[in-house]
């Protein structure tokens, strides 16, 4: 009878120590399973780059990237630009090109990876006014200068993605952004100068800064004609030149090489738009105010998750990984 106390208690105990001990195991287990599917979602077994046409063969484009980086894709696959953002997201791809101010990188959850190496040329946008009516307004760059430095990448990929994805008018979008950060009031203000007739491109971006440019100058007494959504770059370049509007936001890479009509980018932003607003001034009389911090240059992106799992942060970073699989 002793004896089988004695068992019993061993069984007892024994049970309960491999209870504890499993309940130990079992937790350990799920968290290597776990470490071990977070290992398997950040391996890309086949590096597929989604570009559009013109820049997987223009020199600045794809090939010299690839040399400068030092590395290369497993795969390129051309499509029309606008979907390389959808072939990412849904995981058809790994990586794509981009540019760096899309709605959809925010909408998509992608990442714009950082161009360390300063590849690409540097296109930060500006207001461009007629030297003629800023000598008559002078007060016109008190009023539009602010903008500009409070607009980052990330604040106009929003913006964007407010017009773009949510499906928002340019003109709401710039008005409730205009008011959160200050730069005007909610009232109605008489207008007693002007008129100062306002451009700009025809894409969502253009239309948001187009639409700020017409809010602020009311909102400091101005009338103003909105002829935004003019068309291109020369169809604005050319209405500014002539007279047919007063201003509109250009982007200094664009008016370097367009307009100003140099070969070589510049990679550099400061540079770039100090150059160019000696050159425009001298040249064409054109005055370019503060310009933005933001970049709207070509971008290589990622999934977030992606870019997160294997530490990308940089087009460095991403070199590295694909060549360290490639080893």
């Amino acid at each position: 009878m002793r004896n089988f106390r004695w068992l019993a208690v061993a069984l007892i105990l024994a049970l309960a120590l491999g209870l504890i001990t499993g309940c130990g195991g079992s937790g350990s287990s799920s968290e290597e399973t776990q470490n071990s599917s977070e290992r398997k979602e950040a391996v890309i077994d086949k590096w597929i780059f989604a570009t559009d046409h013109e820049f997987s063969v223009r020199p600045d484009g794809l090939p010299e990237l690839e040399e400068t980086y030092g590395f290369q894709f497993d795969e390129i696959a051309v499509m029309d630009y606008g979907v390389t953002y959808g072939a990412l997201k849904d995981g058809k791809v790994a990586a794509a090109m981009g540019f760096a101010t899309d709605g959809r990188i925010g909408a998509f959850n992608l990442v714009n990876l950082v161009d360390d190496k300063k590849f690409f040329p540097v296109y930060n946008p500006a207001p461009v006014v007629r030297k003629e009516v800023l000598d008559k307004y002078p007060e016109i760059a008190d009023v539009l200068n602010p903008i500009g430095p409070k607009l980052d990448t990330k604040t106009m990929i929003e913006l964007n993605g407010k017009v773009d994805i949510e499906g928002m008018e340019p003109k709401e979008v710039a008005k409730e952004w205009l008011l959160e950060q200050g730069l005007i009031e909610d009232k109605e203000v008489e207008a007693t100068k002007g008129p100062i007739t306002v451009g700009s491109k025809q894409f969502t971006e253009q239309l948001i800064l187009g639409q700020m440019t017409i809010l602020a100058l009311e909102n400091a007494g101005f009338k103003v004609i909105d002829k935004t959504e003019l068309g291109g770059t020369q169809v604005a370049r050319q209405a500014l030149e002539e007279g047919e509007i007063d201003l509109y936001w250009e982007y200094t890479g664009t008016a370097w090489l367009g307009p100003l009509g140099h070969e070589k980018a510049i990679t550099d932003t400061q540079e770039c738009y100090e150059k160019v607003k000696k050159e425009d001034l001298a040249k064409n009389n054109l005055v370019w105010l503060d310009y933005a911090r933001f970049n709207n240059t070509y971008t290589i992106m990622m999934r977030a998750e992606d870019a997160k799992a294997l530490g990308i942060k940089s087009i460095s970073d991403l070199a590295d990984v694909i060549n360290s699989q490639k080893s």
